[in-house]
């Protein structure tokens, strides 16, 4: 396996050789627009940072020699787990890989905030009018779900656009960890991607209501455990409490467009 002999990104020692596997490496990963040329420019510097976010609180932006980057990078071109059943997407994003290993890109990531939208003040999901005080549906910055009242306390004054980044991050979490522990075949970028995004809107497990990803036929569809049809499975969640959303039908079409063809654009 090809490995660095110095380390690559912001005040790297950035010799052309390494750089050029660290932006083959990260194309691999989620950059597929990264260029290969050899030069730790703004974009190399930002891609290593983008990945890092995913496993570091403060990443800095540099990958080096027998560290955990350059190993998450690297173990995430390793693949041994079957096609995906039923799966008819033209691979845009490269290779299929065990989800354990992945992380999503950052085109989904700023796809997912698009969709979000930044809040810093706390808002009814259902309607996105802002609120003064805790509803089941309070919201704040990209998404974030304010569960409870004492919670809702911490933010009724606003947060700043970068508190909510760093809530997202920290939310993100467990909706990547719920796709790698769900999903059992493997996937490719843009799939793992759609998915993680769906999972973010949906919910990961609720077991006294039997919703979110886990209970999802969409799940069992790409795990090879039901016949129905991937896209009529995905376009059932397209309802808020009831009632039809077009916001919602868009979003899943936007996410069937990442999972089948690796567009990223929101709808």
């Amino acid at each position: 396996m090809e490995t660095i002999e110095d380390s690559v990104g912001l005040r790297g020692a950035n010799r052309p050789q390494d750089v050029r596997l660290v932006q083959k490496l990260l194309n691999q990963n989620g950059f597929p627009q990264l260029q290969v040329d050899g030069i730790c420019g703004n974009n190399t510097t930002k891609a290593i940072i983008t990945y890092q976010k995913h496993f570091y609180h403060h990443p800095d932006g540099l990958v080096s020699p027998g560290k955990k980057t350059l190993t998450q990078l690297t173990s995430g071109q390793r693949s041994g787990l079957p096609r995906a059943h039923g799966s008819t997407g033209s691979n845009p994003n490269g290779a299929r890989k065990n989800p354990m290993t992945m992380y999503p890109s950052y085109q989904v990531l700023k796809l997912m905030m698009q969709y979000e939208q930044l809040h810093t003040l706390p808002y009814d999901d259902h309607s996105s009018s802002t609120i003064s005080n805790w509803t089941a549906g309070a919201t704040i910055g990209y998404g974030h779900w304010i569960s409870r009242q004492s919670e809702f306390d911490q933010f009724k004054d606003g947060i700043s656009e970068q508190a909510a980044e760093t809530l997202f991050s920290q939310d993100l979490k467990r909706f990547v960890d719920a796709v790698r522990n769900y999903v059992k075949v493997s996937l490719t970028q843009n799939e793992f991607d759609a998915l993680v995004m769906l999972a973010f809107n949906i919910g990961t497990r609720d077991n006294l209501n039997h919703k979110g990803l886990y209970y999802s036929t969409a799940l069992k569809v790409i795990n090879g455990e039901s016949p129905e049809d991937l896209d009529r499975a995905w376009m059932q969640f397209v309802y808020s409490r009831g009632v039809r959303m077009k916001g919602l039908v868009n979003r899943r079409k936007s996410e069937l467009n990442v999972y089948h063809k690796g567009i990223y654009i929101k709808l």
